[in-house]
């Protein structure tokens, strides 16, 4: 059975690495090939990967979509799951009947059904022949007890390895170390040519490899947990806007958008306008990317980096953001609020009216829940707007991945099975497969019309959703959410409009020593400091010393060993 722990955790959590690129952590002992702004798509005679990642293997077997992918970084859209699925995957059970045990964080609200209870955890384990149990972390305590985990001899046979944060922090401090002494190497069963015996996983689009530094010092030690490119979003509870603005009022500029906040924000009902949560710096990234700032870090034509906190566009940005601040439209417990999850739930129990959350799961997650609640609310996207009148609306592109999954050192057999299972898990959209790991079982979960349509039932969300399968390894995302329809359409529409503006951060793919060693701190104290700066606690002129202090702490060593990295690589 599951260990589940949700406890909040009242210290500081300290996130890592976001002093520079913005992905955990890649191979600090040499160049790797940098991940492409835009993913090839397959079949485009893209540059071949480094050796040690997968050869790409696209599955051309998934069913026809309602709403095509408009081009390699989108996603196909779904109205309904495809009726009369059928197995994708060989009748032989991947496992050998054993325990796999999983440590991983888990971003749905809910504990999943414990296993007893759960006839799609029962059943999956029962086709994967093995006794797959998972301890559920907190997220908010999720990194702290990683490192415990990580400095341990006792470690699970798969582990989560979380990605970056939206303000393009990595989470995981000294890892490449930790991988090389202490993970499986990979690189014989999936490097290159050998990945044609795993073809769920060849099938994940090599991007999800780089940008996330599965392969360090010329070995892959990870899998990736492929995901949407279009990072994060601005919701509304859509009922509540709506009223006050009219339905798809997108602001004008930045001074256009203070005034929503201030016509939506209502104190005195228990209604403040915007949310966020602990570490995200009143989400300072969006406000970021509305005023031009670079994603993390803008390459120029010389292959010289500049951070995005070193730009005017920033500081332009901290200076709005304090405003918003001191006007009082951000609830109260925005800076205290636990984790991601724990401010979805305020969001859609109208705490606040706006929120920023991750395109994708968290979206689906909300518009699961919310309509159900006492006021429903129905979470919808604001389209990126531009700070300034006759401004270019910009949004900041996410870097296709969550995080990755490591496996404890073990012998090759053992290797090999935890990899069969990784396999089933990446069982592509629209297989039976995948309709029970993300579904459930038929009449428990969802029913079967005599048309071959599924219809899902409440028990789906905790007895599949809330098993944290897909942060072992997941296919290729499409945009579908099992019980709401509409979900596909209002996806890929906000892809089309976000990508169209979409910059992505240039240093994905690449990394550096101090980066690795000395990342945690560097960003911690950024975080304060910028923090201070934004909550009133510090004033403004403050801002250039906490950019000065980050530069001479690591910062701008960070910058240089990035820019050999990439100068490396472009050779």
């Amino acid at each position: 059975m599951a260990t589940t722990e949700l406890t909040v955790s009242r210290r500081r959590l300290i996130f890592t690495a976001a002093g520079g690129a913005a992905l955990p952590l890649l191979a600090a002992c040499g160049a790797v090939a940098p991940a492409a702004p835009t993913p090839p798509p397959a079949g485009s005679g893209a540059a071949k990967p480094a050796s040690a990642l997968p050869t790409f293997i696209a599955n051309t077997t998934g069913p026809r979509p309602d709403f095509p992918a408009a081009g390699p970084q989108y996603e196909d859209g779904f109205i309904n799951y495809p009726s009369n699925p059928v197995k994708a995957l060989p009748a032989t059970a991947p496992g050998a009947g054993g325990k796999v045990l999983c440590y991983t964080n888990n971003s749905a609200p809910a504990p999943p059904t414990p296993i007893d209870q759960n006839q799609a955890w029962q059943e999956t384990n029962k086709q994967l022949n093995a006794d797959v149990q998972f301890t559920i972390i907190a997220q908010s305590d999720y990194i702290t007890k990683l490192a415990t985990v990580m400095a341990g001899n006792d470690l699970p046979d798969i582990m989560l390895i979380p990605g970056n944060t939206p303000s393009g922090a990595a989470q995981v401090q000294n890892l490449t170390p930790f991988l090389q002494a202490k993970a499986a190497d990979l690189t014989p069963y999936l490097g290159g040519d050998a990945a044609r015996d795993y073809p769920n996983l060849a099938a994940i689009p090599t991007y999800a490899w780089l940008n996330s530094g599965c392969a360090r010092g010329g070995k892959l030690y990870m899998l990736p947990i492929e995901r949407y490119y279009p990072g994060s979003m601005l919701l509304k509870n859509s009922a509540v806007y709506d009223a006050a603005l009219g339905k798809d009022y997108v602001p004008k500029n930045a001074d256009d958008f203070k005034r929503v906040l201030q016509q939506l924000n209502r104190p005195s009902d228990n209604q403040w306008a915007i949310g966020a949560y602990q570490n995200q710096m009143y989400y300072i990234y969006y406000f970021a990317a509305m005023f031009g700032a670079p994603n993390n870090w803008s390459l120029d034509a010389n292959g010289k980096l500049t951070r995005d906190i070193e730009t005017p566009q920033y500081k332009e940005a901290m200076g709005y953001v304090r405003d918003l601040v001191a006007s009082g439209v951000y609830h109260p417990d925005a800076l205290t609020i636990a984790d991601s999850t724990r401010a979805r739930d305020a969001f859609i129990g109208s705490k606040f009216v706006l929120d920023v959350e991750t395109f994708g799961n968290a979206w689906q997650d909300a518009w699961t829940r919310g309509p159900k609640l006492s006021p429903p609310v129905t979470p919808q996207a604001v389209l990126p707007f531009p700070a300034h009148d006759g401004g270019q609306a910009q949004h900041y592109l996410g870097k296709g991945y969550f995080g990755t999954t490591a496996f404890n050192s073990a012998s090759a057999d053992r290797i090999k099975e935890l990899l069969r299972i990784s396999n089933w898990l990446a069982a592509p959209f629209g297989s039976a497969e995948d309709l029970l790991l993300t579904v459930g079982v038929k009449d428990v979960d969802y029913n079967v019309g005599s048309d071959g349509s599924i219809t899902v039932l409440p028990a789906s969300n905790t007895d599949a959703n809330s098993v944290p399968w897909k942060y072992i390894v997941q296919r290729p995302q499409v945009a579908f959410w099992p019980g709401i329809p509409d979900y596909a359409r209002a996806a890929t529409d906000f892809e089309k409009a976000a990508i169209a503006v979409g910059i992505s951060d240039p240093t994905l793919g690449y990394t550096s020593m101090t980066l690795d060693n000395r990342g945690v701190p560097l960003f911690q104290s950024l975080t304060d400091g910028i923090t201070d700066v934004l909550a009133g606690r510090r004033p403004l002129t403050d801002f250039d010393q906490i950019v000065k202090d980050w530069q001479n702490n690591g910062g701008n060593m960070i910058r240089t060993e990035l820019e050999q990295s990439i100068a490396a690589a472009r050779g």
